[in-house]
């Protein structure tokens, strides 16, 4: 096979990829996870049964599929962000705001992933590896972060897991993100709970 017959079909194979993750989502937008079969995501993309299953051996690998387009463009940030030559808090911030957007334009998606227990029973181990993998490159911020002095002196990877913990808390409550204000109203929370605390002066104690 000649190096540009490979770049067709590769090329073929993203368009075809992008397709059927366009018909998964319309499918579990209409049917939920409970109600996606793989023919109903065939007949949405418009190609046969079989052209499905020559990608995806059934309804978990959809979800997984789907699963990996919403996280890898975060992960991706977060390479980025590990590689900038900037202070612990701005590259915590800059990846926070980052990711604000990214569940905001895709934010029907994540409610389809992330509030169906259905499809939570899916993706479980999917999402403990993300998770345990994120953590993992957070604590190498809050490492940078303590030895710059401007994070107490803790077990970076369960800074981590804490702080992963407080956007996810605050990503399940369904914020408001589609306006520009409203998610740096969502960041400036985070960041202020996790470099402050929830307390006022008042209720500071010790």
């Amino acid at each position: 096979m000649s190096k540009l017959t490979a770049i067709r079909r590769q090329a073929l194979e993203e368009v075809m990829k992008e397709a059927l993750f366009e018909a998964t989502v319309a499918v579990l937008s209409k049917h939920r996870v409970d109600g996606m079969t793989m023919d109903r995501v065939a007949a949405e993309a418009g190609v046969a049964r079989g052209s499905l299953y020559r990608y995806f051996r059934g309804k978990r690998d959809l979800l997984e599929f789907v699963y990996a387009k919403m996280v890898d463009p975060i992960f991706q940030d977060l390479e980025e962000m590990l590689a900038r030559e900037q202070p612990a808090v701005e590259k915590l911030a800059g990846q926070l705001r980052g990711l604000l957007e990214h569940v905001a334009k895709y934010a029907q998606v994540h409610r389809l992933l992330f509030d169906d227990e259905s499809s939570l029973g899916f993706l479980q181990s999917s999402e403990r590896r993300t998770v345990e993998a994120a953590s993992q490159r957070f604590a190498e911020v809050f490492r940078q972060g303590i030895a710059e002095g401007v994070f107490r002196p803790a077990d970076p990877l369960l800074l981590a897991n804490m702080y992963l913990g407080l956007c996810k808390g605050v990503l399940q409550s369904r914020p408001e993100l589609e306006e520009a204000g409203q998610r740096e109203n969502v960041h400036r929370l985070i960041m202020g709970t996790l470099l402050n605390g929830i307390a006022t002066e008042k209720g500071r104690v010790g």
